[in-house]
């Protein structure tokens, strides 16, 4: 897993803070940094070279999409995430012109800022792979990075890339997990781990069993139970 150095660029502290808290959380961060505006900014990125950026469009001096043009320009080797109230088109289009690894309108949804962080570990560990892929990895690298949208049926809370990437630490059915083994593997939240793995033994995917050992509260394994993986149809 690559631990990622974080910098968030938002001039409201305390939603700067309160991403900073629930990015903090996951397993892949290792440092997350505050600025309050684009000269904090860009003085921090020169500094410190983070490897992810959330960034706000509206700051006092300036507009976040100008610090995005600079980047992309500049060739920055990190990643862009926008978490901004600009739903106007041209914000938009021009962000995506840029390279922006994902755009999250206000008031953001922590569960869809958290299927971005995990899209980004993913694609992170595809890269790592090999130094040349195969064009199902290719496929796989641009629907990490473009995000395939969730089919009609696909239930509340369930996003099909990290369905997918739970699914695939699954291999070896002698080999069982508890959800905060998942939660570490994968850089996820307890919560979302058990509800991806809940959702699994739903499926039938993977079977649940209960162990009591000699000391503590009952742990709930998961384990690999068919060899298919679940295919959610219209």
């Amino acid at each position: 897993m690559k631990y990622l150095n974080i910098l968030i660029i938002e001039d409201e502290t305390p939603l700067a803070e309160m991403h900073a808290e629930f990015i903090k959380r996951h397993n892949s961060c290792r440092q997350v940094w505050l600025a309050g505006n684009l000269e904090q900014g860009r003085m921090m990125i020169n500094n410190f070279k983070p490897d992810l950026i959330i960034l706000d469009n509206y700051l006092p001096d300036g507009r976040g999409i100008e610090l995005l043009q600079e980047l992309s320009a500049e060739k920055y080797h990190g990643e862009v995430i926008f978490i901004t109230a600009a739903s106007d088109i041209d914000t938009v289009s021009e962000a995506i012109r840029c390279g922006v690894f994902d755009y999250l309108l206000k008031p953001v949804s922590y569960d869809r800022l958290e299927q971005t962080l995990v899209r980004l570990s993913h694609l992170h560990r595809v890269q790592k792979q090999t130094e040349d892929v195969s064009q199902w990895q290719v496929d796989e690298m641009f629907n990490t990075f473009a995000r395939i949208q969730a089919k009609p049926t696909m239930p509340i809370g369930i996003d099909e890339i990290t369905l997918k990437i739970v699914q695939d630490a699954f291999s070896d059915a002698q080999i069982g997990y508890t959800a905060e083994d998942i939660a570490k593997k994968l850089g996820l939240s307890r919560t979302t781990a058990r509800r991806y793995l809940e959702f699994c033994a739903k499926e039938r995917f993977l079977q649940a069993e209960i162990i009591y050992g000699k000391v503590g509260r009952p742990q709930r394994i998961y384990r690999l139970s068919t060899p298919g993986r679940i295919v959610l149809t219209d």
